[in-house]
Order: structure tokens, then C-alpha cells, then sequence
């Protein structure tokens, strides 16, 4: 069984990875032996990157030989639906809500992005300006924790640093970005080159996403970028490779942020 791609050679109906609650898993699968389990995990990985399964388990069989013996445990995780393909109820929840919080915002960060670049051109002629006003804020700031009496340790009197992060205006920037989500990502590009300094450009980019639409989760950031990316592959799909632009270049003039072209 093959698993559905679009005109890019991308995976239809998903985010960049399948979301896995371990303990409703082992809670539903009780009493299951290990094959069974790995022949459930199978169906359901099948089932998020091909938007379903068929509905011939003959060709699910094909899988892993295990399926077959463990249909009679499987069968009714997997119901036809009406478009003919078997799906897990809980993965197509899962998928829709992703893609229902993907759309609200994707849109709030192209707003963020069009709001961003459609500024008076006066606010970036004070930016120099601007930036002085932070460094001496800056400078003022630290040289005053500089002359605090240091915070003792209630329990051995011992001296501790401040904790900077509780005030920190930018948390996003100690997120976690999935490093499998970034290597999905990778793998959208329609031209493969440079990926080491493309990689770093990735984690940066989806947390300047994150700051726009004020989220602390990388999720959304990840799923629009991701969008981006597509719309890229899509934009580039007849052109000749050596013009495709390199993806460290399309990060780097921070292009994801570009207003979305319309036909």
C-alpha cells in the first residue's frame, strides 16, 4: 500500500508528525501481546501519513504479516468511513482539530506579517533611534543588578544567580522545536542543498512565527511554516532546478512571511 501524496511529493491530511497518547495506547491494548501492539501502531502510522487505509483488508495484510493475525482486535479500531477508507476516530479528531488550529493561525500570522511590512516607513527610519534607547535601557538595567546584594539560598545560606527567565519578554525563545518536526520540514523543500545552515534558519524562523501569533506552543508556528514551505514546492513545481532559490536563501530574506500569493 502506498501512501497518498500530493503534486509534491508531500503526504495528504497531516501535520508534520502523528500525535501518540501512550497511555490511552497501552490502557486500550490491555491484555494484547507485543505483535498485536506493533501491528496496531503500524495501521495507525499508515492510516496518518495516507489519510486513511483502504477498505480491503486484504491490502492492509500486505503491511506486516502480523496484521492479519490480530484483525480480529483491529478491525474495529479502523470503521469504514464515508469516503470508502478505514480511519481510527481518535487520529481523525486529532487531525481535524490540528487543522482547524493550523488555519486560525496561519491566519493570524500572515496578519502579523502583512500588519509587519505594511508599517509607516518612519517607524524604520527611527529604528537607529530606537535601538540606542534600548541599549542604554539595557545598560542601565544591568548595571543595577549588578549592585544587588546577591539572593541567599534559604536552606545553606549560599549565594544564587537571579532567575532572569521569570521576566524574560520573549519565552518562545527557550522552547522546544522537535527536531523531527524541523527534519519534516526539511524534507518540503523542493531544492535539497545547504541543510546545515537551513536547519538553523528553520528553528529560528518558527520561533519568530511563534512571537507573532503569541504562542508558547511551536505546533501552529510548525503547521504554518510548513504551509510556507508547500506553497513554495507548489510555486516551483516547473521550474527548472537551478533557479529554484536554496532554502538557507528563502529563510534567511525571511520570505514565509510574505504575503500569500493568489492566482
Amino acid at each position: 500500500m502506498s501512501v497518498a501524496k500530493d503534486g509534491n511529493g508531500t503526504a495528504k491530511g497531516r501535520a508534520p508528525w502523528m500525535p501518540f497518547w501512550g497511555t490511552d495506547f497501552m490502557a486500550a491494548t490491555l491484555g494484547w501481546s507485543a505483535s498485536e501492539r506493533g501491528a496496531y501502531m503500524i495501521l495507525l502510522w499508515a492510516a496518518w501519513e495516507g489519510d486513511g487505509l483502504p477498505s480491503d483488508p486484504e491490502r492492509l495484510f500486505r503491511l506486516d504479516p502480523d496484521i492479519r493475525s490480530a484483525w480480529h482486535l483491529l478491525e474495529d479500531k479502523f470503521p469504514v468511513y464515508g469516503d470508502g477508507k478505514r480511519r481510527n476516530p481518535r487520529q481523525e479528531r486529532e487531525r481535524g482539530e490540528m487543522r482547524e488550529s493550523g488555519k486560525r493561525n496561519a491566519d493570524r500570522a500572515r496578519k502579523a506579517a502583512a500588519a509587519r511590512w505594511d508599517a509607516p516607513s518612519n517607524a524604520r527610519s527611527n529604528a537607529p533611534a530606537m535601538l540606542g534607547s534600548c541599549q542604554t535601557q539595557t545598560q542601565t538595567h544591568t548595571q543595577s543588578l549588578s549592585e544587588t546584594e546577591p539572593i541567599r539560598d534559604t536552606l545553606n545560606g549560599s549565594a544564587v544567580e537571579p532567575d532572569s527567565s521569570v521576566n524574560d519578554p520573549k519565552p518562545n525563545r527557550r522552547a522546544t522545536i522537535p527536531q523531527a518536526a524541523l527534519d519534516a520540514l526539511w524534507l518540503k523543500f523542493p531544492r535539497k542543498v545547504g541543510k546545515k545552515r537551513a536547519m538553523a534558519l528553520l528553528d529560528k524562523g518558527v520561533r519568530e512565527i511563534m512571537e507573532d501569533i503569541e504562542h508558547d506552543e511551536p505546533t501552529d508556528a510548525l503547521i504554518y511554516m510548513g504551509e510556507r514551505i508547500d506553497a513554495l514546492a507548489q510555486q516551483h513545481r516547473t521550474t527548472d532546478p537551478k533557479f529554484i532559490p536554496h532554502p538557507a536563501t528563502w529563510l534567511g530574506q525571511g520570505r514565509y512571511l510574505d504575503p500569500e500569493e493568489t492566482a
